[in-house]
């Protein structure tokens, strides 16, 4: 498990996925221990099926230490990109069903997208996964991961596919106080392929952060009122998709 990262468009400075340009002052290093105190362990429910799909330094607490403070240095959107997420196999594993899986264009018209909806699937690793991260547990994981102060609950899981000529409009997922944690399962990319995670700048002349799909990665990021988009996959991709699996964990009430 390692940091990723990421650099903004030309011209402008390099934006640091671990040392960020400005702290928000939103979230704090290690606030489950300035919280709950030193020692503090997240439940054995959730630990205990997280440390089934995710990289063991990753259920440690000396390991997620280091996340928080990634995550708390974010800058304007509080962020943490991690390479080597899942344990191998399981990444393996739901990467081969997403090939499998049964996709369909996107309901709202002007996302050029296909989404899997879960009840027309078969039993898979991508349904499992999928299940989990729409538990009280996986909200209660990732929250801990973080250090968010706040509870937060499951409130959609959505499984996308992004082909050649397709892409991701700027848009705002939600005006709740939450996470956004996107799983990428794309495999090869290259930068020529496009499908890069972008958020623009609030002055719109660059790009603030720059996110590629690499397998096996997950990028979090605090979600409320962040315009974000995925540029489009470009001809050079061919027959390979961009696959992500995304989930937020927002605020009670």
């Amino acid at each position: 498990m390692t940091p990723g990262a990421g650099r903004s468009s030309p011209g402008s400075r390099g934006t640091s996925l671990r040392r960020p340009e400005r702290s928000s002052g939103f979230f704090i290093p290690d606030i489950a221990d300035s919280v709950f105190g030193e020692g503090w362990r997240p439940p054995s429910s959730e630990f205990v099926e997280a440390a089934r799909w995710m990289h063991p330094q990753l259920v440690n607490p000396a390991g997620a230490s280091g996340v928080r403070a990634a995550f708390a240095e974010g800058g304007r959107v509080p962020h943490v990109c991690l390479a080597d997420a899942l344990q191998p196999a399981r990444a393996e594993a739901v990467h081969q069903a997403l090939g499998r899986a049964r996709f369909v264009p996107h309901h709202h018209a002007p996302y050029p997208l296909s989404i899997a909806r879960r009840e027309e699937q078969e039993p898979s690793a991508l349904m499992d996964f999928v299940q989990w991260l729409g538990t009280q547990a996986a909200a209660d994981y990732h929250a801990w991961l973080v250090g968010s102060p706040q509870r937060l609950s499951p409130r959609q899981v959505q499984v996308s596919r992004m082909g050649v000529g397709e892409r991701f409009p700027t848009h705002v997922d939600t005006e709740d106080e939450g996470l956004a944690v996107v799983y990428n399962f794309t495999r090869p990319w290259e930068a020529r392929f496009g499908g890069v995670l972008v958020f623009p700048h609030p002055s719109g002349t660059w790009d603030e952060l720059r996110i590629p799909p690499m397998f096996n990665s997950v990028f979090i990021f605090r979600s409320r009122g962040v315009p974000h988009a995925v540029t489009e996959v470009t001809p050079e991709a061919g027959a390979h998709s961009r696959y992500t699996v995304t989930s937020f964990f927002l605020a009670e009430g």
